[in-house]
């Protein structure tokens, strides 16, 4: 890696950008350390950024997850979550990264860096993720979670700002259909008059695959919940085989 020094500098220099300053150093160091670093360099050091994103990714629906809560207090849970899921998505997360410059700071292996990962969105979302876990362990939960809002604020305020944010079953079909399936179909798996509330159960099946589920007093509630959790997956099925997913919480 660089010198200590020279690091330290550099990290000093990205702390500023981030509006904080770590007490453990080296869990920001862990957070731009790309796992292609470690595959060309399996000496060097133990672990990439992966489980830091892990935890990231919970902080993030979390504190994305409260703040609709407390600032659309009206706003039924379909709605909340479709604006969460536009949030928290891929493209959202590596606008904020951009914005940060965090792409300079990675770690990556030379392979990676050559093609361009610095630019990424998939690599820079995934290292703002493990930077926000990285803040989770250093510093708690409050300070990482005002640093999730204060970083996707212009991404926040253009989501609760749209007059009428789409319906999620509406979003879901714009999706999947952009990526080339056929549009999402819904299944009532289970009806049960005795509770009100969760009288419908449907599944949202896309390219064959059953991804999410949802529960409503009419089947239409029970859609829409269905759909909103499928748009907080980071990938659906695309009709030529099921790839990986995330769940609820992921981006896109």
């Amino acid at each position: 890696m660089h010198g200590h020094t020279a690091d330290d500098a550099r990290l000093s220099e990205l702390e500023e950008r981030l509006g904080v300053r770590f007490k453990d150093r080296s869990l920001l160091r862990l957070a731009l350390t790309h796992s292609s670093y470690l595959n060309e360099n399996p000496t060097e050091t133990l672990e990439s950024n992966e489980r830091l994103e892990f935890l990231g990714d919970a902080v993030l629906g979390a504190g994305i997850g409260y703040r609709l809560f407390r600032d659309a207090p009206d706003a039924p849970e379909g709605e909340l979550t479709a604006i969460r899921s536009h949030v928290v998505r891929e493209r959202a997360l590596a606008a904020a990264a951009r914005r940060l410059g965090l792409g300079e700071y990675l770690t990556l292996g030379r392979g990676e860096a050559v093609s361009g990962g610095r630019e990424r969105p998939s690599i820079v979302a995934d290292a703002f993720e493990a930077v926000i876990g990285a803040l989770m362990e250093d510093q708690g939960y409050e300070v990482a979670s005002n640093f999730v809002i204060r970083a996707l604020e212009p991404e926040l305020s253009a989501a609760m700002s749209a007059s009428s944010p789409k319906d999620p079953k509406s979003l879901l079909q714009e999706r999947v259909q952009a990526d080339g399936a056929s549009p999402p179909a819904y299944r009532v798996t289970r009806e049960n008059d005795q509770h009100e509330d969760e009288r419908f159960a449907v599944e949202v099946i896309i390219a064959g695959t059953s991804v999410a589920t949802g529960v409503g007093r009419r089947k239409l509630d029970a859609e829409r919940m269905a759909a909103g959790r499928a748009l907080e997956l980071r990938e659906l099925p695309d009709g030529s085989g099921a790839k990986k997913s995330k769940p609820a919480d992921a981006h896109e």
